[in-house]
């Protein structure tokens, strides 16, 4: 009883809102606690190696530009830029499928269960269909700079279809996680109807 006058106290109007924000946020605070999957281990090496990669040449140019200036490498910036973006674009599918993308649930978690449900799945289809227009339009891109030989201006003259080919990879196993978010809602609809 000492709990519900301390909420009360706290919200003397007793507004929905309130109670709704205040579930909303006791929610989230127990899907934090347990049931996130975690990534793949393979994933997060490659993903973590990338950007540990990235940190340490960028970490030893700013080093050797203030000690030995003569030391430092040209070529740092182009790969920092192509490692970050393929551990971001690597690392969509593992988001996506723990659903810790950024969204705007705010109001969708006031509906009732069934629109709420019906939300959810319209947002996974939807994300399914950009996927697969992503990947096919970045498999377009990439391969167009591999046919033309497109290859960067700077030093290492890198050719510009590996880093295009982030953004198809990406959208990919993004998709997939996609694939499997609907799978797993479908099949949990099937096991409460059974």
């Amino acid at each position: 009883m000492q709990a519900k006058d301390d909420v009360q106290a706290a919200n003397p109007s007793g507004s929905k809102l309130y109670e709704t924000l205040r579930q909303k946020a006791e929610a989230d605070l127990q899907a934090e606690a347990h049931g996130v999957p975690e990534s793949h281990p393979i994933e997060s090496l490659v993903v973590g190696g990338l950007a540990t990669l990235a940190l340490a040449m960028c970490s030893y140019n700013v080093i050797v530009r203030l000690t030995v200036p003569s030391w430092t490498l040209d070529f740092v910036e182009e790969v920092q830029v192509y490692m970050v973006i393929w551990a971001v674009f690597l690392s969509l599918g593992t988001v996506t499928l723990m659903d810790r993308h950024v969204k705007s649930d705010f109001f969708i978690n006031m509906f009732p269960t069934k629109l709420k449900y019906g939300v959810e799945v319209m947002a996974d289809v939807l994300g399914l269909f950009f996927c697969v227009l992503a990947t096919y339009y970045g498999l377009v891109v990439a391969h167009q700079a591999w046919e033309f030989g497109d290859v960067s201006t700077t030093v290492l003259r890198v050719p510009l279809w590996i880093y295009f080919a982030a953004l198809p990879g990406g959208t990919f196993v993004m998709g997939l996680a996609y694939s499997v978010r609907l799978y797993r809602k479908w099949m949990k609809r099937e096991l409460q109807h059974a």
